[in-house]
């Protein structure tokens, strides 16, 4: 089983008519546990959930996806809210209602490993912000030094969300630390590292304790570090209609097919060969790409791969 630790977001997306938003469901550790159920993972999703409204209907379209939910639920916080505006190209850029809300208030007797979990996956703000990102990056760091999970990491850096950039940097760079599979948009390393090469951030991080870094780069494609492996895919010519959890799509992608190619173990991920990284980036930059072809973050189905 995947396990995926983090928030659920409502994002409220511009409609077409009168300025107006609808809410739908989002966040993205929800968006990556709900693109992997769709690809046929068995999956859960670690979370805090509001009693609310919008809290219920997160939840809700978990279960409908075939998501396991566990974590605290029934908690008295509201909702984390995420305010969508789309650039001409359907870039989409986030502002972001955080104070006070559900997702950030991790205790230590909360954070499990669901019986059964090989792989987990987590990032974006459950591991930035705090009182909770302490505690998840403690939980994160027992987990590495027992060995016995792969452990995925995606920063999913988002400026508008605050937080001062040298702490910022230096809570990734640990959580980068803790993961075996790093996964990363350019935008991410541009964000963190401004004037930097993605390629030498990349390196970097493949120094500090992850065996496969991918760095995903929009219509180029991506790129991947696997030791002294450097493997460039391109992507598809496609027609976007926005860019809504392509990247959480993207990771569902690469942890789905590494685990289907039998490298889903920390043991596994070391005996990649070159045309094995290709074809599991090739697989990620697939569903990315069929994401970015719908509206919001809907992600395929394994059916339509």
């Amino acid at each position: 089983m995947l396990t995926v630790l983090g928030e659920a977001v409502i994002d409220l997306l511009p409609t077409d008519t009168h300025g107006g938003f609808k809410a739908h469901p989002g966040g993205s550790p929800l968006n990556v546990a709900i693109a992997l159920a769709r690809l046929g993972e068995p999956t859960t999703l670690l979370a805090r959930f509001s009693r609310h409204a919008f809290g219920r209907m997160l939840h809700m379209h978990a279960d409908r996806n075939g998501v396991t939910v566990t974590g605290p639920m029934e908690q008295p916080e509201p909702a984390s809210l995420a305010v969508v505006s789309l650039d001409p190209d359907g870039v989409a850029e986030y502002d972001f209602y955080l104070e006070g809300t559900v997702d950030w208030r991790w205790r230590p007797a909360e954070l499990t490993v669901p019986v059964g979990t090989t792989m987990l996956h987590t990032g974006s703000l459950t591991c930035l912000r705090q009182p909770g990102a302490t505690e998840v990056t403690s939980f994160l760091t027992r987990l590495r030094q027992d060995g016995e999970l792969l452990l995925s990491f995606d920063p999913n850096i988002r400026p508008t969300a605050g937080g001062a950039l040298a702490e910022t940097r230096q809570q990734v760079t640990k959580l980068v630390s803790t993961a075996h599979v790093v996964k990363a948009s350019a935008e991410d390393l541009h964000a963190l590292y401004p004037g930097e090469s993605v390629t030498s951030i990349g390196r970097h991080w493949a120094t500090l304790g992850p065996t496969l870094v991918v760095v995903t780069r929009g219509a180029e494609g991506a790129l991947a570090i696997h030791g002294d492996q450097e493997v460039r895919r391109a992507a598809p010519p496609i027609e976007v209609v926005d860019t809504v959890g392509a990247g959480d799509a993207f990771t569902a992608g690469l942890l789905s097919a590494l685990r289907s190619s039998g490298h889903g173990t920390p043991a596994a991920l070391h005996d990649l060969r070159h045309d094995q990284i290709e074809a599991v980036v090739d697989r990620a930059i697939q569903v990315a790409s069929l994401t970015c072809t719908r509206a919001g973050a809907d992600a395929p189905h394994l059916a339509d791969l």
